[in-house]
């Protein structure tokens, strides 16, 4: 349906609904009978629309590095002007390029952002079942790099302006389409560089839109709740250095490098850091409490009194996902030290990926690990550092959000969420926008696995239900308000 027009989007509209004696007698349609239209519309061309630009979608190979992002940008923005929604593009480097568009309200209400990023990790076709750049459907289920994270959601997002658009709806807020290149790469020819370069161009924003939660589901396919990431972890990665006499391994030497290194590194495994419990956190396991059983319900109601149980808590850090966002976490990655095997090396060096909570500041988490490893002659150097705050809950837009859940999805909690890893949103939210991870897509673990994994897929099914759910949020956020 790219291009069609809004005349022969109502025309198909009306004849799917019933309403051809409408239009053929009043020469179109009243107002109220294109709000009812709207209202009743079962969005099932939208959703096959969806499904094919997302297929188009990634067969243009993002991958990051290099990226390429320009070719994505291009497909994108065209959609968009084609539809009517004028879109720019703007090069953040060569080959690389965001996409900007603006669906214009009455200006009643402060923008909202419909942000994602145009890059995929790289993928190994030989270790796919299907071509991860086929776009295909098998098995009832698209298959490629980037149909979790994120080109399928940058299409809901898109599909949403365009339904917005064709319907004729007046909007009590503007809605802004970006999409960025490199956050793949950690955002520096993306989402950074729009926020130092184009800040003026979202400046009227209040909320943002993002990747970063799910609708959680277990494997039986029930959602069990849907995630709203209010925040992220910051990234601290540090080096740990040690030095030592180099010499012949066959006279071992207690304080070599490596010995020294090791010693570190086991008292850093040996002692993590201890569990605090945020109150987004804390509202997370409040909120999820009734669809898990004893004794973990009683626990999760009260989340602060069961971290102190180490039986409970240990249960507890089984799930790494949820367990993440009760404390710190510390990752060693890398290891470098030697060149041969009969010789002590004079240097040894480690790599820790270290994540943080909301509010812990990079000395303070610093000055723990040095106390932890109790040894002046370990050096700790910052390798990298991107911080992030967190964004309130209590806001009309987490509410839109709760208020389609609870009609499209009855019983099915909506909880605030603290994501292990990190996205794009950071860099809006230092521009003051409240920012939300948000991908009301039903994943179960499988599925979630193949992010950043192989075989990367989304059934068509689910990916339409999330389709529908997206606009349903916008709609409720943005549309314009009838006074009783």
């Amino acid at each position: 349906m790219i291009g069609l027009t809004r005349k022969n989007f109502m025309a198909s509209l009306a004849s799917t609904l019933g309403l051809g004696a409408v239009l053929s007698s009043a020469g179109g349609l009243s107002a109220n009978a294109l709000s009812e239209a709207t209202a009743i519309s079962d969005f099932s061309k939208a959703q096959d629309e969806a499904v094919s630009l997302l297929r188009e979608y990634i067969k243009i190979d993002t991958t990051n590095p290099p990226g390429n992002e320009t070719r994505g940008a291009i497909y994108l923005a065209k959609i968009l002007n084609d539809n009517g929604i004028e879109a720019k593009t703007f090069e953040t480097a060569p080959g690389r390029s965001c996409v900007y568009a603006r669906l214009k309200g009455n200006g009643k209400k402060k923008a909202v952002v419909l942000l994602n990023h145009i890059d995929v990790v790289p993928a190994k076709a030989e270790d796919w079942k299907h071509n991860p750049f086929g776009g295909e459907i098998i098995d009832d289920e698209i298959w490629g790099r980037g149909t979790i994270d994120m080109k399928g959601t940058g299409i809901a997002e898109l599909e949403t302006m365009l339904m917005l658009k064709r319907s004729g709806k007046v909007l009590d807020r503007d809605l802004i389409f970006l999409a960025t290149p490199d956050e793949e790469g950690g955002g520096g020819n993306g989402a950074a560089w729009f926020a130092k370069n184009k800040a003026d161009l979202v400046k009227d924003a209040e909320f943002l839109f993002n990747e970063g939660a799910f609708i959680d589901t277990a494997d039986d396919g029930k959602p069990r709740y849907c995630g709203v990431a209010v925040s992220e972890k910051s990234v601290l990665w540090l080096s740990l250095k040690t030095k030592g006499e180099a010499g012949h391994a066959s006279m071992p030497m207690p304080d070599s490098s490596v010995n020294r290194l090791v010693r570190a590194l086991n008292k850093v495994v040996e002692n993590p850091p201890k569990p605090t419990v945020l109150p987004p956190v804390r509202e997370y396991f409040k909120r999820i409490s009734p669809t898990v059983p004893e004794p973990l319900k009683q626990a999760f109601l009260n989340i602060d009194e069961a971290v102190k149980k180490p039986e409970i808590y240990q249960d507890i850090l089984k799930d790494k996902y949820m367990s993440s966002m009760l404390r710190n976490t510390i990752s060693a990655t890398v290891l470098k030290a030697g060149y041969k095997t009969n010789v002590i090396p004079a240097e040894a060096v480690a790599e820790l990926d270290c994540r943080l909570l909301p509010g812990v500041s990079k000395e303070s988490f610093i000055s723990s690990v040095k106390d932890t490893i109790k040894d002046n002659n370990v050096e700790v150097d910052v390798l990298t550092w991107d911080h992030s705050d967190a964004s309130p809950y209590d806001t009309d837009c987490f509410k839109a959000i709760t208020k389609v859940m609870d009609k499209d999805m009855p019983g099915v909690p909506v909880v605030p969420m603290v994501m292990p890893w990190f996205t794009d949103s950071h860099w809006f939210r230092d521009l003051g926008i409240c920012s939300y991870g948000f991908a009301p897509v039903r994943i179960d673990k499988t599925h979630l696995a193949s992010m950043h994994g192989k075989d990367e897929r989304i059934p068509v099914a689910v990916y339409k239900e999330g389709v529908k759910i997206f606009y349903n949020v916008i709609n409720e956020l943005c549309a314009e308000k009838q006074s009783p």
